[in-house]
């Protein structure tokens, strides 16, 4: 068995590339888009709307967070059926 050493400065830089970027971004869209499509439209709080903030650079690599930014419905929705963990496809 063989050992693979890893250049973890150079795996951490691709990871921020903004090819890298586009493509966490474009994953978290499409997990914000099915969260909308999943959303309960009997909340009375209104309709739910899940949003995504830009990918940022973290320690490892890039991440982008898809939440019920400011949105009182996605936030009931969410709590109610765990409407984010199944869009990633959780539950």
């Amino acid at each position: 068995m063989s050992r693979v050493k890893l250049n973890m400065q150079g795996f951490t830089q691709f990871r921020r590339d903004a090819g890298t970027r586009a493509a966490v971004e474009q994953a978290a869209d499409q997990v914000a888009a099915r969260a909308n499509s999943m959303a309960s439209t009997t909340i009375k709080a209104g309709k739910p709307v899940y949003s995504v903030a830009t990918p940022i650079n973290s320690a490892v690599g890039s991440i982008a967070l898809v939440s019920t930014h400011d949105n009182t419905a996605a936030r009931v929705d969410n709590a109610a059926h765990n409407t984010l963990l199944k869009a990633v496809g959780g539950a």
